[in-house]
């Protein structure tokens, strides 16, 4: 009976994110590029809670539900698969990264963030000084972007700004909240922000430029350096939410119903390694 009630709340649940995931991707976002290549948006926000509250099943399947559901009452041109498995995997590699990190970060004891904003940036340097210039990105039929020697000192001034102030705030998180916010569905702050930004790695960056060169003729290497923009843009502002959302989260009685996702198996196999150290 306790069962049956659980899932009948995680559907529930789930049905709500994917409600609030429709009304984010199709109604508070900014789409520039045509045809609409990219966007700002913190649609995949409550797919992201949907994995790291309820796991990575929920989390697809509210992925996979709200793409649908939008394109179909929503629609803008023809109905492709490639958005819907972006959305499908915002679902499923959150939970996966999230705790990939917080294991390695027990056994580092060094928040494994900062060195990957270190090496992300050194990529975005190396692809402004090499490229002289790169294909219109909105419209090929443009003439191309140009990289004189003040968009490079602009950018990269640009860049350690906002890769510095990433830095310190998710410094200054780690410190001022590590014992206060929970932390049981998110991890620590750098822990939520590194795997967010595997996340959009993974999906946006790569997959995403991917599927668009292969849809809409889009070069790939000028999609991937938007889509890493728009992903240092966003990071900031999904922490954020995402953190907070999961404080609430932890605290309220749906949580204390549910449970952590997978929790047996986890705390299981975190059982076996103290046994295993211990002897």
């Amino acid at each position: 009976m306790k069962h049956a009630r659980n899932i009948v709340t995680a559907i529930t649940l789930s049905g709500l994110f994917i409600a609030l995931s429709v009304i984010l991707q199709r109604f508070l976002v900014i789409p520039f590029g045509m045809p609409s290549l990219y966007r700002l948006s913190l649609g995949n926000v409550p797919i992201i809670m949907a994995s790291l509250f309820l796991g990575p099943i929920y989390g697809a399947t509210v992925g996979a539900a709200s793409d649908l559901l939008g394109a179909t009452l929503f629609p803008v041109g023809n109905l492709l698969i490639w958005p819907i498995i972006s959305s499908t995997l915002y679902g499923i590699v959150p939970w996966l990264f999230l705790k990939l990190i917080t294991l390695i970060n027990r056994k580092t004891k060094f928040p494994m963030l900062y060195p990957f904003l270190g090496v992300m940036f050194i990529i975005l340097e190396l692809f402004i000084f090499l490229n002289n210039e790169v294909r219109h990105p909105f419209d090929k039929t443009l003439p191309p972007l140009v990289f004189t020697t003040g968009v490079r000192i602009i950018f990269t001034a640009v860049m350690i700004i906002l890769i510095i102030g990433l830095i310190l705030i998710f410094h200054y998180l780690e410190k001022r909240y590590k014992n206060v916010v929970e932390t049981r569905y998110t991890g620590t702050p750098t822990e939520l922000a590194f795997s967010i930004l595997l996340m959009a790695l993974v999906v946006d960056v790569l997959y995403s430029s991917w599927w668009k060169m292969h849809a809409f003729g889009s070069d790939f290497l000028v999609s991937v350096f938007f889509h890493t923009a728009i992903m240092f843009i966003l990071l900031p502002l999904q922490t954020a939410i995402l953190a907070i959302l999961g404080n609430v989260y932890a605290k309220s009685s749906v949580a204390r119903m549910l449970g952590e996702p997978f929790k047996k198996e986890v705390m299981g196999s975190e059982t076996n390694e103290t046994e295993n150290s211990e002897k």
